[in-house]
């Protein structure tokens, strides 16, 4: 039996690794620590919510109709999704000053280009919300057309850009594939629509459907279940850019400006204490005869306008007329 050998493999470390270090007293003390939450791809910050309310009733399901649904997302597109770094790096600013100490400032440079993810096709049909609210309001929510008789050519892409949207569907397929599309990424989202779009052409030429090639997309797309077929349901589906301010905002600051001009002059005057001052004057007043006499007065005249008067008022009004 070889000592050295039975001491050596007793040791739990190499000689690269750091000996383990004991536990000490002090790290049984509760600490606080200050942990920062990644930022960029790695952010654990939400970036979209959507509602879903949904309802059936007993006609709808004998008869298999889709439930009556409505579905709101509002979904916050981040820098980092609709650009792409080109290049990272960092400069050094020496600060000198006479009398001062140097001052070093580094600053970091990014150099980033725009990538252009363009909108789902419910994005691409309205220009704003006006043209939006008319379409619901006139002719609820129609399919695009293509106007040939004007000869116009097609409308400009919209792609997605950093802000905040708004989607409204009351399609439940929309709400289904929406919910899948919350797993995905803008670029993701680009290839499942051209996917899409892909193999509806495929099926308007009568071209022979391969289920295996499809199901072997979807696999590569990371999405799992019946593809075909596609159905367009953007129709019923709305996705607007929501603006950074509202104009409703403004209107309603305009509104009360004269409140909190009022508010403004009150706490002025509670700061002054003009308040403190009339509060007090209102006081002596009160324990003073003059509310009593003016309660006094009131009552007489209001007395003499229901026609009644005192008998000693009448006689003395008597002895004036004679002469």
């Amino acid at each position: 039996m070889h000592p050295h050998a039975s001491s050596s493999s007793s040791t739990s470390y190499t000689s690269q690794d750091p000996p383990p270090r004991s536990e000490l007293w002090w790290d049984r003390i509760p600490s606080i620590k200050i942990v920062r939450p990644p930022k960029g791809p790695f952010s654990p910050q939400v970036d979209e919510r959507c509602f879903t309310y949904c309802s059936q009733s007993i006609t709808g399901r004998i008869h298999g109709h889709d439930p009556w649904c409505r579905t709101i997302c509002i979904r916050k597109v981040f820098l980092h999704e609709v650009t792409r770094i080109l290049s990272r790096h960092q400069t050094e600013t020496i600060h000198k000053q006479p009398g001062k100490p140097t001052r070093r400032e580094i600053t970091e440079v990014i150099e980033a280009a725009p990538v252009n993810h363009p909108l789902p096709p419910e994005g691409q049909r309205y220009s704003g919300w006006l043209h939006a609210m008319f379409e619901a309001t006139v002719g609820g929510l129609v399919a695009p057309q293509e106007d040939s008789a004007t000869g116009a050519g097609p409308p400009e892409t919209k792609y997605w850009k950093e802000g905040w949207y708004f989607w409204w569907s009351r399609s439940r397929w929309a709400a289904q594939e929406r919910m899948d599309l919350m797993r995905r990424s803008l670029e993701s989202q680009t290839e499942w629509q051209q996917l899409k779009e892909r193999r509806n052409e495929e099926w308007e030429r009568g071209a022979s459907y391969d289920e295996h090639r499809l199901n072997e997309d979807v696999r590569v797309l990371g999405d799992h279940g019946n593809a075909p077929p596609f159905p367009d349901v953007s129709h019923e589906s709305i996705l607007l850019p929501l603006p950074d301010t509202f104009p409703l905002g403004e209107q309603m600051r305009n509104v009360l400006a004269p409140t909190w001009k009022v508010l403004g002059v009150v706490r002025e005057s509670v700061a002054s204490g003009a308040q403190k001052e009339l509060a007090q004057r209102l006081f002596e007043k009160a324990l003073s005869d003059e509310p009593i006499k003016l309660l006094r007065v009131a009552s007489s005249m209001i007395w003499e306008n229901m026609g009644f008067k005192d008998d000693d008022d009448s006689k003395s009004s008597d002895t004036r007329k004679k002469p």
